[in-house]
């Protein structure tokens, strides 16, 4: 198989393995509001990325990551995916910058995603997420030498899952009731599914990773009060660019008006997501900045009184 292939089937393995513990990263969602979403929210984030190379194994790794990356952003859903489209979008403007994929560059790689999320967070949360994952995989290929990705990811399974059992005592919000964060365990179903593919995969053959759900539960103290949810609106849009103007400006208009502002953007698109109480004034200010589109507007309160009945 080309690294081009071998790019596709991991991609695909991923999804694979993020699909069958939907439910389950859904009712680890505690953070940052119990609304019972993460796993939905990256399988069709994810989902939309290996769509989208599919049928392109003509073309390199950074262009397949590009072509990937963009219609994770794209299609983004929730505060979980659109952190994962960063994560992604960070690996794959330095692959862009280097040329190719190469083991020695991994570390390299997951500190620009890690700089990439962490620019279209408000107010990134280090410990006990997403980025705590993150940031363990970069120090640990930072301080090792790998001959293959297989052996580099082979590596990385137990690193991730050390910094996922870690986010458990990290988190306030996880802690409090006894899981482990959402967004870091899908991050390390991803990682863990990319391994898999490497060291299971035959020439030839698709290698899949428990493509149905497996039904595997959380049992869990109750959490948040749907009452203590301060912003009731999980407000999400693209705006299709009509200018150039730094996405940055418009997050400093929206930082305001609620919390969890994401403002993710490339040369076409800006993807928002924030939680407010006033979604069309978000709307509002992000109309100056081109037409919207594909927008999403959940009533987190009623979520979470959803939840708290199960």
């Amino acid at each position: 198989m080309t690294d081009s292939e071998i790019f596709i089937g991991a991609l695909w393995c991923a999804y694979n393995r993020l699909a069958s513990k939907r439910a389950y990263l859904d009712e680890l969602n505690v953070f940052p509001v119990p609304d019972s979403d993460t796993g939905t929210n990256l399988c069709r984030t994810f989902k939309a990325g290996a769509e989208a190379v599919k049928r392109s194994a003509n073309e390199d790794v950074p262009a397949l990551l590009e072509k990937a990356s963009k219609a994770m952003l794209r299609n983004a859903r929730g505060n979980s995916g659109v952190i994962l489209s960063a994560l992604f979008k960070g690996f794959s403007d330095y692959m862009n910058e280097v040329g190719s994929f190469s083991v020695s560059n991994l570390s390299a790689a997951f500190d620009r995603a890690l700089k990439n999320a962490c620019g279209v967070i408000s107010r990134p949360i280090f410990k006990g997420t997403v980025l705590s994952v993150v940031i363990a995989c970069r120090d640990a290929l930072l301080k090792n030498r790998f001959e293959s990705a297989k052996a580099a990811f082979s590596f990385l399974v137990p690193v991730a899952e050390n910094a996922l059992k870690r986010t458990g005592e990290e988190l306030p919000e996880a802690k409090r009731a006894g899981v482990v964060d959402s967004g870091a365990a899908g991050l390390f179903f991803i990682i863990e599914a990319v391994d898999f593919f490497l060291s299971e995969r035959t020439d030839g053959e698709e290698v899949l990773l428990n493509r149905e759900e497996d039904g595997e539960t959380v049992i869990f103290k109750k959490y948040t009060s749907p009452e203590n949810v301060r912003y009731i609106y999980c407000t999400e849009f693209l705006v299709i660019r009509k200018n150039r103007e730094p996405a940055s400006e418009l997050e400093k208009k929206l930082l305001p008006l609620g919390d969890c502002v994401i403002v993710a953007s490339d040369d076409e698109i800006i993807k928002v997501h924030l939680h407010t109480n006033d979604p069309g004034k978000a709307m509002s200010l992000a109309s100056d900045y081109g037409a919207l589109t594909d927008i999403k507007i959940d009533n987190m309160q009623l979520q979470a009184k959803e939840a708290a009945k199960l």
